[in-house]
């Protein structure tokens, strides 16, 4: 079930208990705001005597003890995997060394934040390698840029180790792994940035269920609330994928583009891929139309509606943006679905590009039995090589 919330930036966010995080009681909001101002200076021993304080206060309002609770964990967990010292790596990991460490368990309740655990593939030679990794609170998060604790960016601070097993009960996830050294992290993460692994994937395999009714999560049908602050931060969160975006399309043979976003939520990435490509044509589509409203100044030509039912012909797009098939927009059924209603819409030779906020609930799997076309890459870098984030692009032949 859903429910508003306020959060220290917006009243437009809406919470699916998931990583959207706010306060309904106006005192402890207070001091939840003093808390990520604190954490954006990064005063950290400040923001944790804070968060206990608030605790104890919190007892008479248990959802929000609950969604302090788990931010405070959040926060320790930050404090404890955060990596530090980045100049200092390993000259090749050891992989038959780390195999022989001891296992080590991450559980994770179904309802609290399972989608946060991801598995991280690659090749190296002819050897293929699974770690397993859990999202931090996000450096966006922290600065109070975004109203998402979680999001898309993986840096070397949350991988864990070499996948072992996995077992799932009914209330929890585990995973087991041989843990890795912070300078192993590092090595990884820089090789797979310089281009020395293949076949490079990341995958949240676990969903988030609601704990009454064991369903996934998702979006209210008639989409988001937006307000200002809430469409400032939505581009916020997004930057990173938007300047790699930018790169990709570069990489085309020709910049003439029919780009269209079946959920282009305010407009603010079609708008920037029309600032850096002016010869495109950009097409939004929203099930909000709070969202289009948004988007009608800053997209060419805009339409209201469900992405099951795409608003332009088929095979009209040289690029279709699919960045709603996420943990918490759709569920996993739905994603599929709705790939199927948007695979027509590509051009013979066009692309589609699936990303998201939060993860996406396919994988490559998933993708390779997609008819006519060919998935190019799962995965797209940051410009200064910090993190990578999923970044799926198929080509239809």
């Amino acid at each position: 079930m859903s429910y508003q919330i306020v959060s220290p930036l917006t009243e437009a966010i809406t919470s699916y208990n998931g990583i959207f995080k706010g306060m309904y009681d106006d005192n402890l909001r207070e001091q939840f705001v003093r808390i990520r101002q604190d954490l954006a200076e990064a005063q950290f021993t400040e923001a944790n005597i804070l968060m206990e304080n608030a605790l104890s206060e919190a007892q008479e309002h248990p959802t929000d003890y609950s969604t302090l609770e788990l931010i405070k964990s959040e926060l320790d967990r930050y404090i404890a995997f955060r990596i530090t010292n980045t100049d200092k790596t390993v000259r090749d990991v050891n992989w038959n060394e780390v195999n022989t460490r001891q296992l080590e368990k991450l559980s994770e309740k179904h309802w609290a934040l399972p989608q946060s655990i991801f598995f991280l593939t690659f090749k190296i030679g002819p050897h293929n390698y699974r770690l397993i990794g859990r999202k931090l609170l996000s450096d966006l998060w922290i600065k109070n840029k975004i109203p998402e604790i979680h999001c898309s960016l993986i840096t070397a601070s949350m991988l864990l180790g070499m996948f072992s097993d996995q077992r799932i009960t009914e209330k929890f996830v585990n995973v087991y792994y041989h843990p890795l050294t912070n300078e192993e992290k590092l090595k990884i993460i820089m090789d797979i940035t310089d281009n020395k692994t293949r076949n490079v994937e990341l995958v949240y395999p676990f969903s988030l269920l609601n704990e009454k009714t064991r369903t996934e999560l998702f979006s209210p049908s008639e989409g988001w609330v937006v307000d200002n602050a809430f469409d400032e931060m939505l581009g916020c969160g997004e930057e990173k994928i938007r300047e790699y975006t930018v790169k990709f399309l570069k990489t085309l043979d020709s910049q003439k583009l029919v780009l269209f976003d079946p959920a282009c939520s305010t407009g603010i990435f079609l708008s920037t891929l029309k600032k850096a490509f002016p010869e495109s044509f950009t097409i939004g589509q929203d099930l909000s139309k709070q969202m289009i409203e948004f988007a009608r100044n800053r997209v060419d030509e805009v339409h209201w509606g469900n992405a099951m039912e795409p608003k332009i012909s088929a095979g009209s797009a040289d690029i279709v943006f699919v960045r709603f098939l996420n943990s918490e927009v759709v569920t996993s059924t739905e994603a599929e679905h709705l790939l199927e209603c948007l695979v027509p819409t590509v051009k013979k030779g066009g692309h589609m590009v699936i990303f998201g906020h939060t993860p996406v609930l396919l994988s490559a799997a998933n993708l390779s039995l997609i008819g006519d076309f060919d998935i190019q890459q799962c995965i797209g870098i940051t410009d200064d090589k910090s993190g990578i984030f999923q970044y799926y692009t198929l080509q239809k032949q």
